[in-house]
């Protein structure tokens, strides 16, 4: 293989230096870059030795008497500061998935999947994020992600996916602000129905990644927050330490009717495709009904509207599955037409 972990490289599209972290497969490696770690193909890198070698050097000759021999002035061989530097927008928190392909006959076959967590805004986040399979804590991690750095969460085997894997992060600012929320809670959960049309249009593209919003803007605090941080308590890595129970400050409460409307939920959704639309409408949707289920809820109102009714659907599929709902009804209501479906418990 041309590569191995260490190595220094180039982009050839910016001519940015960095090195390669990990080898995902014979055609893509994950390389970190300014502090920011990501995968790319191999055709999209090179040694960084002749652009090294083939640099116009721009330094002015001066003549020694003495010698014979050109020579520099004294600083000129230390390179002059620029002055400015890039502004670097804040987009948010995102979770990526890298799919790790292996050739398996004739096709390449996804062996698992590597998720990482990249913080796009100008805040320290204190992180606490935990991986469920079949509702049992199967890992946990603790940690600072830093202003505008990435970080690796952990990989997931493709098998896995039939465990109902479930993604829980609670984040909290490392440097508190009184206007802003003591913490934020989140809930990914993986639709493998989905993920496999997603994977199809990944190929397709031939992009590397599929990328999930977790929030755009870290919310401002309610007027009924506590203003307790706990961060002394954010550490360095661990794993599988189930004693440790992260208590939001803020628990999100159950609503009697939620509203799914993509721009209800997010301000920058324009650029976001179909699936990736539909897939923060449903775990919004599950998240809502397990808090619901767990406050013994008896009545709640989803508003998904009418459209081409793929959203309804998928959430009528998820309630068929629910042992805890007694019956929903999908008809018309005064206030919201045929764009609404009402869930009754059975608690």
């Amino acid at each position: 293989m041309k590569y191995t972990i260490g190595d220094k490289i180039i982009l050839l599209s910016s001519k940015e230096e960095g090195n390669i972290i990990d080898i995902l497969d014979d055609k893509m490696v994950v390389i970190q870059v300014g502090g920011s770690s990501f995968p790319v193909y191999m055709d999209q890198i090179d040694f960084p030795y002749f652009h090294w070698f083939s640099q116009k050097k721009n330094q002015i000759p001066t003549f020694d008497q003495g010698s014979g021999y050109n020579k520099l002035t004294p600083g000129e061989e230390i390179k002059k500061e620029k002055l400015g530097g890039q502004i670097r927008m804040e987009t948010g928190v995102t979770m990526s998935m890298l799919p790790v392909f292996q050739t398996d006959g004739y096709e390449d076959v996804v062996t698992r999947m590597k998720f990482h967590l990249h913080n796009e805004t100008k805040q320290d986040l204190n992180m606490h994020f935990q991986v469920f399979l079949n509702q049992q804590l199967h890992m946990e991690i603790k940690n600072v992600v830093l202003a505008f750095q990435s970080f690796y969460l952990t990989d997931l085997l493709f098998e896995n996916l039939n465990d109902s894997p479930k993604f829980e992060f609670t984040f909290s600012l490392k440097t508190p602000d009184k206007k802003l929320a003591p913490s934020v809670q989140k809930t990914w959960k993986i639709k493998p129905k989905q993920l496999f049309d997603q994977l199809n249009k990944l190929q397709q593209r031939q992009e590397a990644t599929i990328n999930y919003p977790l929030y755009d803007k870290y919310p401002e605090r309610q007027a009924n927050d506590a203003f307790d941080f706990g961060s002394d308590a954010i550490g360095k890595n661990y794993v599988s330490a189930p004693q440790v129970n992260l208590k939001p400050e803020t628990p999100l409460k159950p609503k009697f009717e939620l509203d799914l409307h993509i721009e209800k939920l997010m301000d920058d959704w324009q650029d976001l495709s179909n699936l990736e639309i539909l897939a923060i409408q449903l775990n919004e949707f599950e998240h809502y009904l397990d808090l619901a289920i767990a406050h013994k809820q008896h009545q709640m109102i989803v508003i998904h509207g009418v459209g081409k009714g793929t959203l309804r659907e998928e959430i009528h599929e998820v309630l068929k599955k629910t042992f805890e709902v007694k019956y929903f009804v999908n008809q018309y209501h005064p206030q919201y037409g045929y764009g609404a479906t009402e869930i009754f418990f059975d608690i």
